[in-house]
């Protein structure tokens, strides 16, 4: 992305979005946008196809929260890039590669496979909430199994991870990259696969691999 550019952030308005405000990773992208030059457009899923209709080119990049992955990647054009915030984070402040291979796993879970959702922060939890809510029922959905849920959140993270058949962590956006960087190697060094929420439901809609070509450098 170049000073000029312009980047469609897709930002739904749900029961568990704050109210009033953005969450922490949108407000860093648009500030980073800001700071290289780039004009971000702010738009809900709903205002999608009507925000490509105004631009008078197509954007650089549209970056979209995980929730809405499937329906963005329908609405955007085939030429241009797209990725989530999610994924953003995973480079940003973790492993890509480790957290791609993690989605992997899911091809082997099996009924009662312990699986661990764990997030950076402790916020109130509501009705619809993706790591509690959402992610199990899709990916009971994907496996077409059964397999029990672990929850964690904030400092909650447990050394002994060697239990679980998968971890999917949080983009991490209230940790450093320092806590967020020791939690997928203490998941890599007791061999367990370990992935985020947007990659994982890339993952699972089968657009990872679109979503992760937008962030391969431009030849």
């Amino acid at each position: 992305v170049k000073p000029f550019d312009t980047v469609i952030l897709v930002v739904p308005i749900d029961k568990a979005a704050p109210k009033r405000r953005l969450i922490l990773p949108q407000q860093q992208v648009i500030r980073d946008l800001l700071d290289i030059g780039a004009m971000p457009f702010v738009c809900r899923e709903s205002e999608l196809s009507e925000t490509f209709a105004k631009l008078k080119e197509a954007p650089a990049l549209v970056i979209t929260d995980s929730q809405v992955f499937p329906l963005v990647d329908r609405l955007t054009p085939p030429q241009v890039r797209l990725t989530s915030f999610s994924i953003l984070f995973a480079r940003y402040k973790g492993d890509l590669k480790q957290a791609a291979e993690g989605a992997k796993a899911l091809e082997m879970i099996q009924d009662g496979d312990p699986i661990l959702i764990s997030e950076g922060c402790t916020h109130h939890r509501q009705c619809g909430d993706i790591g509690t809510e959402k992610l199990p029922d899709w990916i009971r959905q994907y496996t077409g199994k059964a397999p029990e849920f672990h929850f964690t959140s904030g400092t909650e993270f447990p050394e002994d991870v060697s239990g679980y058949k998968l971890i999917v962590h949080c983009g991490g956006c209230m940790l450093n990259a320092r806590e967020m960087k020791s939690r997928l190697r203490s998941a890599a060094d007791q061999e367990i696969p370990m992935t985020n929420y947007g990659i994982l439901i890339a993952y699972m809609k089968g657009i990872l691999k679109r979503s992760m070509g937008a962030l391969e450098p431009v030849r």
